[in-house]
């Protein structure tokens, strides 16, 4: 029923006015969702898609990137905008700093809104890296350049200060409860990267899900590895060059599949070096390095310690408490290695000893 006062025209106490702006408001939403709908929904939906994940991390299968899935992203002005062709530069400085392609990937779209910041357009500036006065955005000559210099700072937050998982890097990426977040946005950030690095194939390099691994634990010490107990090669002299032998002090433990997953420790300690001895680069029969590559050394008390050899990249961080079983690093092929595999040392008194009587019980079911 209408009825009139000095506000203007009503219909059951609700305006005209307010009643033609809804019926507006409704026609210009059906426009719009009928224009997005025929461009394929192109519209920003790569940041809707990802701003709902809560799932946890995958891990690539094989330890491999997924060139597949990778191409979707980088060779896709819809999913890369300016960065669409950076993939293969990603790649590269990734293998050169020790870094998981696939997180330097993921961080890189995150930041820069798949390719559209403006600080990626104005700046060549992928990674919001500021000047010294903390207040203003660097510029570089090209988005090149903007990347290895991103790939600096991730190499100095992953590889030097330890921060090896997602929930590491989001507190500094994102830090949740600070004054320049009064929206507290930045709770986003963590599902959204593991939304994301799940997209793109999952994580070659220290996998969260591989955080809390299923290990039997036998008078407080553990396998080292809960992929496979084929142990490869035994403590002892071996042949080396022709008519020379070397001690091999410790023993492999390798099987199909291997690289990328969980190293864990043997027994409760504190983690005293986590560095690299020789070369880093991934090693085979035909290009071999040298040294243990990225390697972990634990200190077990009473003059016991363990060390882990031939790591993906860098292990947990100097000064850790680790319990047995605890993941501290993945398998890899680094320094003097043939082949994906751990080699595992035991040492007392800074001696290594053969560790096979200390291995057997977790080998009785061989």
């Amino acid at each position: 029923m209408f009825r009139a006062n000095k506000k203007g025209w009503f219909i059951s106490g609700i305006t005209i006015a307010t009643l033609i702006s809804g019926i507006i408001f409704l026609f210009l939403t059906t426009i719009f969702l009928i224009i997005v709908g025929a461009l394929g929904g192109s519209i920003d939906d790569q940041n809707i898609e990802h701003e709902d994940g809560g799932s946890g991390v995958i891990c690539s299968p094989d330890g491999e990137l997924n060139e597949e899935k990778w191409e979707q992203y980088f060779d896709d002005p819809r999913h890369s905008g300016m960065l669409m062709g950076y993939g293969d530069d990603i790649i590269e400085l990734s293998e050169e700093k020790g870094l998981d392609p696939v997180l330097f990937g993921a961080i890189t779209l995150h930041e820069t809104g798949y390719g559209k910041s403006v600080a990626l357009r104005t700046k060549n500036n992928p990674g919001g890296l500021m000047e010294s006065d903390g207040k203003t955005l660097q510029t570089f000559n090209s988005i090149r350049d903007g990347l290895e210099a991103m790939s600096v700072t991730l190499y100095n937050r992953i590889i030097v200060d330890g921060l090896v998982t997602i929930e590491d890097l989001g507190n500094v990426y994102a830090p949740i409860g600070v004054d320049n977040d009064p929206d507290n946005l930045n709770e986003h950030w963590v599902p959204t990267m593991k939304k994301l690095t799940k997209d793109m194939g999952g994580l070659t390099i220290n996998c969260e899900s591989m955080k809390d691994v299923d290990m039997d634990v036998i008078g407080g010490r553990s396998w080292v590895s809960p992929h496979t107990k084929t142990i490869t090669s035994s403590f002892g002299y071996r042949q080396g060059c022709g008519t020379c032998t070397t001690l091999h002090k410790g023993i492999d433990i390798a099987s199909e599949g291997i690289k990328g997953t969980p190293i864990t420790s043997f027994a409760d300690g504190k983690v005293t070096v986590s560095d690299s001895s020789g070369t880093t680069h991934d090693s085979n029969l035909a290009n071999m390095g040298t040294g243990y590559g990225w390697y972990v050394e634990i200190d077990h008390g009473d003059g016991i310690k363990t060390r882990y050899g031939h790591m993906l990249s860098k292990g947990i961080a100097e000064g850790r408490v680790v319990k047995a079983g605890d993941v501290i690093g993945t398998v890899g092929s680094t320094g003097a290695s043939t082949g994906p595999h751990i080699h595992f040392e035991i040492l007392i008194d800074d001696e290594q000893i053969d560790p096979m009587s200390h291995v057997i019980p977790f080998l009785a079911d061989q």
